[in-house]
């Protein structure tokens, strides 16, 4: 049987982005690793795969003798075709990102970067899905250091677990992060705003716009942070994200003896 590789590397900005190119250079030199990524730009995409139409997939050079699979499909339909078709073995981790943009609260529902990590845990693969929490200005080498020591870190407490790490990395240089927060998801909405405008031809359209809120969380043990909240205070964000949406408290509460049944 072939030997397991140690990571697959994905992403939803494409294979050439600069995050991507950011988190083979933090693990090829020193790990087996593939790399099975969207052909074109797929953010935003969330947990969506292609049924309507065939799946292309290219072999491209990505520098050196290297080379990875481009896919003409979602982040989640990479990983997929990685698992099933393009890989001799699966891997121990696959690692997502690292994405131009924070996934916090409920971004991770939209994600196509975390919707490829959570795919390798439906698989029974640990994943991470490493975010860079900036619109601008993204500082790769710093990020690719910190997602590096991170999976070096955690990695050993979720081997062999089918779970879900979502990173989420502050726009900082490496040596002023004050270190990583286990973190809570933090239960707000993305607060949605769209620009009206119109098209030569008069017709209306929408760009679509918003942001995230942050509001202060009231009767919260000391110890408890949420992820937006670790970000904000200068601290990597690290949240396991399991493959249940069941609620719980709910689940229970509807479980209950119901009068006159």
């Amino acid at each position: 049987m072939p030997r397991p590789l140690d990571f697959l590397l994905t992403n939803d900005d494409g294979i050439h982005a600069p995050g991507l190119v950011a988190l083979r250079s933090a693990f090829e030199s020193r790990t087996r690793t593939a790399v099975a990524a969207p052909a074109s730009q797929r953010s935003a995409v969330g947990h969506s795969i292609t049924i309507h139409h065939p799946i292309l997939c290219d072999s491209v050079p990505l520098g050196g003798r290297r080379h990875g699979f481009a896919v003409d499909g979602t982040p989640a339909d990479c990983v997929k075709l990685a698992l099933c078709e393009l890989l001799p073995a699966p891997p121990r981790f696959v690692l997502s990102g690292i994405n131009f943009g924070a996934n916090l609260g409920v971004n991770v529902f939209y994600s196509g970067t975390v919707a490829a990590a959570m795919e390798a845990a439906f698989a029974g693969i640990p994943s991470f899905a490493i975010s860079l929490c900036t619109k601008e200005n993204p500082r790769w080498k710093d990020a690719a250091v910190i997602a590096r020591k991170v999976v070096e870190e955690f990695a050993p407490f979720v081997e062999g677990t089918p779970v879900c790490l979502n990173v989420n990395i502050p726009n900082i240089p490496a040596a002023k992060i004050r270190g990583v927060r286990i973190a809570l998801q933090a239960p707000v909405a993305w607060e949605d705003s769209f620009h009206r405008r119109q098209d030569p031809r008069g017709r209306t359209y929408f760009w679509m716009d918003g942001d995230q809120v942050h509001r202060k969380r009231k009767g919260v043990a000391p110890h408890e942070v949420t992820d937006i909240e670790a970000v904000l205070a200068g601290y990597v964000s690290l949240t396991p994200l399991r493959l249940s949406l069941t609620c719980e408290d709910t689940f229970r509460k509807l479980a209950k003896p119901r009068r006159g049944r």
